[in-house]
């Protein structure tokens, strides 16, 4: 018993002093690295304080530097870098960007001040040497202006001279002058009177050479040889809408058309306006372009409606020119008893043509019937006794045209050829009728004497003259 707590003693003071053994390593160790800690830090301390002492160094060197360029020390880089590069983009934008930084920039700007300095130099030297030119020059000049007026002097001596002698030629020039007018108006006047004496023996010739060739032209019409050239038509319609009774032609502001003109329809495939058969007549309302108009359907049969493609004619429209009539007779489009004259002159001025004579009082004729005049129309034959003005004047006409060779329409046939209707007057009957709404007719219809035989048909435009 007594050995084993011999051992168990023995076990405790083995452990203790392992344990003791090992706490003495730790502390040997744990100051060894003490030691080393505090070493190393003091180590770092020195590192630091020494590292401390050049940033502070190289702070105040980078600080001398900012203030040798310009700058200020408390700048940092970012302005500094913006600064630099605005420095360089105003100042060396000139110089290589290898050489853009300050020292080069400046001893660059130093090279150009020293040229310039030269330049300078050179400059008030070639200065001084021109100022002593232009000091001698002016010298030079002095003595040439002298020597100028001495002759001006001369000059103007020898102008006054020269201009008394040119005041005395010029009054005997004007009296010469005077003298020569004088024979020279005489000599108009002579010219004047021979003139107008010519001018009057030219219009009888022309008159005379005019009615030569209107018979000629009669006599040449009245042979059976067809004209061989064809007569075209003035135009083309483009476009018909049947339901609104509307057509367009291809003439328009370019062609001196004018709203209100009628035309005379033909079919497309006939070439010749002598020989076609009318299908109907239009009437212009509306100018559209320079080569399209607008138009209304006044006349069509329903068996032969108006079609693209089919041809227009006037015998009073034509293109750029105008047609003369003359007007004689009774003019009374709707039987109402009054005189459609003015109307008539209205329809024919509207188609672009123009009056030369209707009947004027007494037996007269207002206007004057020439070789240029196309038509004569006749109204009806004034018969009543108290139109015997009229019928003279009816008689003049009628031989005049036949005297011209002018081509004599009926109303009705112009009318007609022109596609133009009437309105005509209704006449109430029974016991409200009135015996002026029925007025007597002479036994049989007036046929007046036609100087063409085809006169249902166009007539050419024969060349003439003024039209």
């Amino acid at each position: 018993m007594a050995s084993r707590d011999n051992q168990t003693l023995q076990i405790s003071v083995i452990s203790l002093a392992i344990v003791v053994i090992l706490l003495f390593v730790f502390l040997i160790l744990t100051n060894n690295s003490k030691k080393t800690a505090e070493a190393r830090a003091t180590q770092a301390s020195n590192s630091a304080q020494e590292a401390s002492r050049a940033q502070t160094t190289l702070q105040s060197e980078a600080n001398q530097y900012k203030v040798w360029m310009g700058f200020q020390e408390a700048d940092n880089f970012e302005t500094l870098q913006k600064l630099f590069t605005e420095d360089m983009e105003s100042l060396g934008s000139t110089f290589d960007e290898n050489s853009r930084f300050y020292r080069t920039l400046l001893q660059n700007i130093s090279e150009e001040n020293r040229k310039l300095t030269q330049s300078e130099g050179n400059a008030k030297s070639e200065e001084k040497k021109l100022k002593q030119r232009l000091l001698a020059l002016e010298k030079e000049h002095e003595g040439q202006l002298a020597e100028f007026d001495k002759k001006m002097k001369q000059v103007e001596a020898d102008a006054a001279s020269e201009r008394s002698k040119f005041a005395k030629q010029y009054d005997e020039i004007n009296l010469a002058k005077q003298e020569i007018d004088a024979q020279l108006e005489e000599k108009r006047s002579q010219l004047d009177e021979a003139a107008a004496s010519s001018a009057t023996v030219q219009s009888s010739l022309n008159e005379k050479i005019g009615k030569m060739e209107r018979l000629v032209d009669i006599l040449k019409r009245n042979q059976l040889d067809p004209d061989p050239f064809a007569q075209p038509a003035d135009g083309v319609i483009r476009y018909v809408n049947q339901r609104n009774h509307t057509v367009w032609v291809n003439l328009g502001e370019a062609d001196d058309l004018r709203p209100q003109v009628t035309f005379s329809v033909y079919d497309g495939d006939q070439n010749d306006a002598l020989s076609a058969e009318r299908k109907g007549s239009i009437e212009i309302t509306r100018i559209l372009s320079d080569h399209m108009s607008e138009g209304i359907i006044t006349d069509d049969q329903a068996i032969r409606p108006l079609m693209s493609g089919d041809k227009i004619y006037s015998q009073v429209w034509n293109r750029g020119r105008q047609v003369g009539f003359a007007i004689t007779g009774v003019i009374d489009f709707d039987d109402d008893g009054h005189s459609d004259l003015e109307q008539l002159k209205k329809i024919i001025t509207l188609n672009n043509g123009k009056v030369d004579a209707v009947p004027g009082e007494n037996g007269t004729i207002d206007g004057k019937m020439t070789v240029d005049t196309r038509y004569l129309i006749l109204g009806e034959h004034p018969s009543d006794t108290r139109q015997g003005d009229l019928r003279v004047a009816w008689d003049k006409m009628s031989e005049e045209a036949d005297t011209l060779g002018i081509e004599i329409k009926t109303l009705d046939e112009f009318l007609s050829l022109m596609g133009w209707q009437p309105d005509r007057r209704t006449v109430s009957l029974g016991t409200g009728a009135r015996p002026d709404d029925f007025p007597a007719r002479p036994a049989g219809d007036y046929e007046p004497r036609r100087s063409d035989p085809r006169a249902n048909i166009f007539r050419p435009r024969k060349p003439q003259p003024s039209y």
